[in-house]
């Protein structure tokens, strides 16, 4: 039986709030719609009162933004989706600490998919909670030289410093992510998803199976259809299709 998510919709822009009712109506029917608030306050207020699982926010709002809300309801009990219209670190910050969030003017197939990956996450409180608070340390330390990265394990979540991220490794729906000092981590989330979490670092998909750290590379071959070596002396096929845009990141 599909799992049913009590939502309450957060924005103080009444029109978006609107759109977003209609279309989370229309493509999620797992989606119960228990409150719609057009102010940080009413939202406050109603997140108090009724409890939900999943709350849509928007960032920018009079008064108090979605950010300071939040921060004023820790500990967090509840999945959060934010909302944006176009601040660009608050992006960055949401993709490294795993927290889902949309872009105006919100996209059908992307609420969906948002909303589609509510399913496989765990309702433990401590896990959304490590999650909040390592997003505000992103935002919070923008200038750090090694920003973490937040990923889902078997029994809660990792903060992983992305300089230590050697390559990643598709294995099935899980991807093993090789550090510097050799430790393996299993993470429950497919490749592409830490990849777009990544992007916005000197990461590089190779291959289908496999997402490298640039600054780790230690040299690339053209002998046996071409090949990187990584600083830890691993060899990884690189891929016909992704050649190019090797040759082109090496200036070839």
């Amino acid at each position: 039986m599909e799992r049913k998510f009590r939502a309450i919709l957060i924005d103080d822009e009444p029109f978006c709030t609107a759109g977003l009712e209609i279309d989370l109506k229309e493509t999620c029917p797992n989606i119960e719609i228990i409150a719609i608030c057009n102010s940080a306050k009413e939202g406050m207020k109603q997140i108090k009162l009724l409890k939900p699982d999943v709350v849509f926010l928007d960032i920018e709002m009079p008064w108090m933004n979605g950010l300071e809300l939040i921060e004023m309801l820790q500990p967090i009990d509840f999945e959060i989706i934010f909302i944006t219209a176009y601040d660009e670190f608050a992006v960055k910050a949401f993709r490294l600490s795993a927290i889902d969030y949309l872009m105006k003017p919100v996209e059908r197939s992307l609420l969906q998919e948002a909303v589609s990956r509510l399913e496989g996450k765990s309702p433990e409180t401590d896990i959304q909670q490590q999650k909040v608070s390592q997003l505000f340390n992103n935002i919070k330390d923008p200038a750090s030289s090694n920003p973490k990265i937040t990923v889902p394990n078997r029994d809660g979540i990792d903060l992983i410093p992305i300089l230590d991220i050697v390559y990643c490794k598709a294995s099935s729906s899980y991807t093993e992510i090789l550090l510097l000092d050799g430790t393996k981590k299993l993470v429950s989330r497919v490749l592409k998803d830490i990849g777009f979490q990544l992007e916005s670092f000197n990461f590089l998909r190779v291959h289908q199976s496999y997402l490298i750290n640039m600054e780790h590379l230690k040299s690339y071959h053209r002998s046996d259809g071409g090949y990187v070596e990584m600083i830890n002396g691993d060899h990884i096929t690189v891929s016909r299709s992704r050649k190019q845009e090797l040759h082109s990141r090496l200036s070839l």
